[in-house]
């Protein structure tokens, strides 16, 4: 058996042992070991003593057998030793457990369509995947025509991915850290005015999105929001709608989850006069529909809002298909339907509401994601520091 060496090394302001470990075939594989100390000024030659207390234990066979490593240890070498592409895979089927539904299926796309396949053909180990392959990874991604912010995606899911390895003590460091996060460019979306959200609204009143739009276009809510709205989150006596629950789609159909998609997506906003009238219209015109079709009618959905004349559903998918037909039928400008929740922030932005306050209307976790969006439709906020200043200098 051959003679186990080390040496020290400083990480995050710590003194490790980096132990040079050799398995049955003669292979060498590194440990990293905390020594429990500060690597402060004058403590290196506490370090080496420590190292040597753990060089000897190795040695005289106090935690390895003479045959091989230790289970934990072989575990992290057979992990060290796979294909990256193999790696993502077998990561992603543990960490499962700890997403929803929606969250692993788009993860599994990324690694399925673009990943695993480039990685493949790298023929690259985890524990020799640095940031140079990574960066490339990022290239092959610009090349097939994903823009800045779905390579950012990527990035995340590579950074979750390769962080978990070094939390488990396979890699020292995170490979991903090395690579240079690929950059977006900023988003500038299509906007509805304040008369064309009323066009709108008017022409699809007896249109089965009618309310979906109203809703979207008065709260800026995301589509998964609009369709997860059930009336026992409308309290019409307190003036309230709240929005804690949501509806989305796979292949395998539509689910309704209550984990939002972050903490400040659950919210509570006051309740518009407009739509309130609207909501009551929508809940007089299913109770219609109900006495009309009877035993035909759907019961399944019934505290969703948005259903459809015999109660099903309204499918997330099918908002999206059926928007532009209702703008081309009413010869109204291309917008997505997303847009709808940037034509709701630009009108608050425009009628000189704070962006703290847009941020909180919309639900986004960070300012900087609202400030990033919609800081150049901010106009009247910068006409206000230009009169200011112009005021200032010209007393």
């Amino acid at each position: 058996m051959k003679i186990t060496t080390g040496h020290l090394a400083e990480k995050s302001g710590k003194w490790y042992a980096v132990i040079n470990l050799y398995d049955a075939d003669g292979k060498r594989h590194e440990k990293w070991r905390s020594l429990g100390l500060d690597a402060k000024k004058g403590t290196k030659t506490e370090a080496n003593h420590r190292l040597n207390e753990v060089l000897e234990q190795y040695n005289l066979g106090d935690q390895y057998l003479h045959e091989g490593m230790s289970r934990a240890d072989k575990e992290r070498n057979r992990i060290a030793d796979m294909r990256v592409e193999d790696y993502l895979a077998e990561w992603l089927e543990s960490y499962k457990g700890n997403i929803t539904k929606s969250t692993y299926t788009s993860y599994k796309r990324y690694m399925d369509v673009h990943m695993i396949p480039f990685f493949k053909k790298m023929k690259i180990k985890v524990k020799e995947i640095t940031g140079d392959e990574i960066n490339e990874y990022y290239a092959y991604l610009r090349a097939r025509g994903l823009k800045g912010t779905s390579c950012q995606r990527h990035h995340s899911l590579l950074h979750l991915a390769f962080k978990s390895a070094m939390k488990r003590r396979i890699i020292p460091t995170n490979p991903v850290d090395q690579a240079d996060r690929p950059k977006s460019v900023q988003f500038i979306g299509n906007y509805y005015n304040a008369e064309e959200i009323k066009q709108l609204i008017d022409c699809t009143k007896d249109d089965p999105l009618h309310i979906v739009i109203v809703i979207a276009a008065y709260y800026g809510l995301r589509r998964s929001e609009v369709i997860g709205l059930k009336w026992s989150a409308v309290d019409f006596v307190g003036k309230t709608i709240s929005i804690k629950h949501k509806v989305l789609q796979d292949e395998d159909g539509v689910a309704g989850y209550d984990v939002m998609k972050t903490k400040s997506s659950y919210r509570t906003l006051p309740l518009i006069p407009v739509v309130e009238q609207a909501l009551i219209a929508e809940r007089e015109h299913q109770a219609e529909m109900k006495k009309a079709f009877g035993r035909g009618y759907c019961k399944k959905y019934e505290d969703y809002i948005c259903v459809d004349a015999v109660g099903e559903l309204i499918r997330p998918n099918y908002v999206s298909d059926h928007f532009p037909i209702v703008l081309r039928k009413n010869g109204l400008r291309k917008i997505r339907f997303h847009d709808l929740r940037h034509s709701c922030a630009s009108l608050l932005l425009a009628n000189g509401v704070q962006m703290k306050l847009i941020q909180e209307w919309l639900g986004h976790s960070d300012i900087g994601t609202t400030s990033n969006v919609y800081s150049h439709v901010d106009s009247e906020s910068k006409k206000l520091s230009a009169e200011a200043i112009a005021k200032a200098l010209s007393e």
